[in-house]
């Protein structure tokens, strides 16, 4: 079972499905929780922009993003 959010990101004006490790710094990306529901940010966005490539948090034990 996939227990991780579902990352979409904008390639070519779609809404692609990716691997949240694949985002690159720029990116505009959307996550969804496995219920389906959309992940907000601290102001209730829905997408956002990422500023930096993906790097793993060793202490965390997972994947992050720097985001606008």
């Amino acid at each position: 079972m996939n227990h991780f959010r579902k990352t979409v990101v904008i390639r070519n004006r779609e809404w692609v499905e990716i691997d949240f490790c694949q985002l690159q710094k720029g990116d505009n990306f959307k996550m969804f929780e496995q219920n389906g529901e959309e992940v907000l940010d601290e102001f209730g966005n829905t997408w956002m922009q990422a500023k930096s490539d993906p790097y793993y948090d060793l202490e965390l034990e997972c994947w992050l993003v720097d985001i606008e």
